[in-house]
């Protein structure tokens, strides 16, 4: 099966004009009609209904679309990792991270692994988790280092390789700051910063179970994602946070990190390292090697 003609009736179906997809692959319409024409020939079943009023997909129609849309993604990672590989990509490796990764694990393991294997270029991209898994669904990036879920890391290989608790990050002048530790009933008196629900619907959702489970709700006067962004907001005195207890090694000046004594241990921080097995080039394999021997030989990483 000629992968022109699915490219051509994935136009067609998400156009559902003719006029339009023949613009859009940069052809006449009277060959994108007869390759969609013979397309629907070898197969022996009718893909589009075709009126007047314009072009529809049949249900034969809908289930290729689909399935072209899944091979042709198939046929362009094969020829992304395949030119990768023939253009020095073996000597270089994509690593992609969410910005806690950099607290503690990933600067002495770049270290030692430049200082092992100095041919070897690693292009660092810090991303979210989810836009990390595309990355490497779709083979942009070698080895991702992202906050999992089952839905995340399916289809994927994964190795949990740091955890870690959420404290509280506090304003260093407020009272509360004062305290040993704190409870979320404590910290449900002040204003609070938390990550948006719609950017992290699991967290969101655990941590405000746990504020109802002590019979309280968080008074949420800011949101923000990133850790960084989290921590400026908490030393400028915008509100407390919730962050993993590696974010104190970061060294923003006017914050207290202190235990929350509550917090239920299901909530708590893990950074785990993702790839695709079948995409991973010896570059790439060699590093992962290099981080999980690392972790062995650090077990505090993955110990709370």
């Amino acid at each position: 099966m000629d992968l022109r003609h699915m490219r051509h009736l994935v136009a067609v179906a998400e156009e559902l004009h003719f006029g339009r997809a023949a613009q859009r692959l940069n052809m006449a319409q009277p060959p994108l009609s007869q390759s969609i024409k013979r397309l629907e020939d070898e197969l022996g079943v009718q893909l589009l209904e075709r009126s007047r009023s314009g072009v529809s997909l049949t249900h034969a129609g809908q289930v290729f679309l689909e399935e072209a849309r899944r091979t042709l993604m198939q046929a362009d990672l094969t020829k992304e990792v395949t030119l990768r590989a023939a253009n020095a990509g073996a000597n270089a490796i994509n690593v992609s991270f969410l910005g806690p990764a950099m607290f503690r694990l990933l600067p002495p393991v770049l270290a030692q692994h430049r200082a092992q294997y100095p041919e070897v270029a690693i292009r660092l991209t810090s991303l979210t988790s989810p836009k990390q898994m595309i990355g490497i669904m779709e083979g942009r990036i070698d080895v991702a280092f992202l906050h999992p879920s089952i839905d995340l890391i399916e289809g994927a290989d994964s190795m949990i390789v740091e955890r870690c608790r959420r404290v509280a990050a506090i304003p260093e002048d407020w009272d509360i700051a004062a305290r040993e530790e704190v409870t979320l009933r404590d910290l449900a008196e002040y204003p609070l910063i938390m990550a948006p629900r719609h950017e992290a619907p699991a967290r969101v959702a655990a941590l405000m179970n746990a504020f109802r489970e002590v019979g309280t709700s968080p008074n949420v006067v800011q949101e923000a994602m990133q850790t960084h962004t989290v921590l400026s907001l908490v030393a400028a005195g915008i509100g407390a946070g919730m962050v993993m207890e590696t974010a104190s090694l970061v060294g923003v000046k006017g914050i207290a990190f202190r235990p929350v004594v509550d917090m239920p241990s299901s909530i708590g921080w893990e950074i785990a390292m993702v790839w695709h097995p079948h995409h991973a080039s010896n570059a790439a394999k060699q590093f992962m090697e290099h981080v999980k021997s690392y972790c062995a030989d650090h077990p505090e990483l993955i110990s709370i």
